[in-house]
């Protein structure tokens, strides 16, 4: 596709390139399929504007297919649909090797509730595990995207991980500008009001995170409204195999490890297992410790909950003009 027209939903079930050399639009037109579906080994999609308004999904990749890359397109005004997970690009259930998520812009995606809606979250980038099989992603790089405004009533969330990791790569990314709303703010004629919201840059629900790298990424301007803090980086599974290094974790928490549990998350030797030394947490003194997320406090120095390492931290942001490796208070 060369011309900038606009199509129906797409579905790419041969192993191809589709590509657009001046950003060509594909319009899911609303319901609860993606505007692009990939549903076969070696696709390529790129080049492209995918919208899906009032519609659930942007890009998915089926559920099995190996060796998609998707890049340089910018997915932006899905949803709202009042149900669960409003989604960008989204890699379904069982396993995957060799997908490539780099380059891409997603944006101006929204959820509210309704009366009927259950719980309804919203994802830039969603690795959308089956919980009693999740099956593994191996080999897979989500890169240099950036991922901003996003909007939901409850949680919205930049890049959540629910597969099996080995091999896996969260680099240069930009997340930014995630609001969570309270629904009885934004809307008060829905009726629905949960009591809190959450909102997190990156989370982390694998049950194993073999090979896991998390570098570079800037993560920053993430707003909840109501009862729990805003979130970088929040670990609800294991954290034992990932490790975030020159990151800028400019929230009130920084990095929280299942909210301050201990899980089976230290090493037989007593130390903290999730590998977070050598990142900028907003201050030159690195983060502050908190027990778990309310005792956290929503100043320009981001906390750390649970068992961490964290020290040394960089006294200066990476990028910076005074930027480089600090010592903080403590032993690589």
């Amino acid at each position: 596709m060369t011309d900038s027209a606009t199509y129906d939903p797409i579905s790419i079930n041969k192993s191809i390139t589709v590509e657009s050399s001046d950003g060509a639009t594909i319009d899911g037109g609303g319901g609860s399929s993606a505007a692009v579906s990939i549903a076969a080994d070696g696709v390529t999609f790129e080049g492209f504007t995918v919208t899906n308004p009032d519609g659930l999904l942007g890009i998915k990749v089926e559920s099995g297919y190996d060796g998609a890359t998707i890049t340089d397109n910018t997915v932006e005004d899905i949803g709202p649909t009042g149900r669960l997970g409003v989604t960008g690009i989204n890699v379904g259930q069982g396993d995957h090797d060799d997908i490539e998520i780099v380059n891409n812009v997603i944006q101006d995606l929204d959820q509210e509730t309704t009366d009927d809606s259950g719980f309804p979250t919203v994802n830039g980038i969603l690795f959308d595990a089956d919980n009693s099989g999740p099956g593994t992603v191996t080999d897979t790089a989500v890169n240099n995207n950036v991922i901003r405004e996003i909007e939901s009533d409850i949680a919205p969330l930049g890049i959540v991980v629910q597969h099996e990791t080995d091999g896996f790569a969260i680099n240069n990314n930009e997340i930014r500008d995630l609001v969570a709303a309270d629904s009885t703010d934004s809307d008060p004629s829905d009726g629905v009001d949960f009591g809190f919201t959450f909102a997190q840059g990156i989370n982390i629900a694998s049950p194993s995170t073999a090979g896991t790298v998390v570098n570079r990424n800037v993560i920053e301007n993430i707003t909840s409204e109501e009862t729990i803090l805003p979130e970088a980086v929040k670990i609800d599974g294991d954290g034992g195999g990932v490790q975030f290094r020159a990151n800028q974790f400019l929230v009130a928490i920084g990095l929280n490890n299942k909210n301050g549990t201990d899980g089976g998350s230290r090493d037989p030797s007593g130390d903290p297992v999730v590998d977070a030394r050598n990142n900028w947490w907003g201050s030159r003194e690195g983060p502050e410790e908190a027990a778990f997320n309310q005792d956290g406090d929503d100043d320009d120095r981001s906390d750390v909950v649970g068992n961490v390492r964290y020290e040394p931290f960089l006294r200066n942001p990476t990028g910076g003009s005074r930027s480089g490796r600090g010592t903080g208070s403590g032993r690589p």
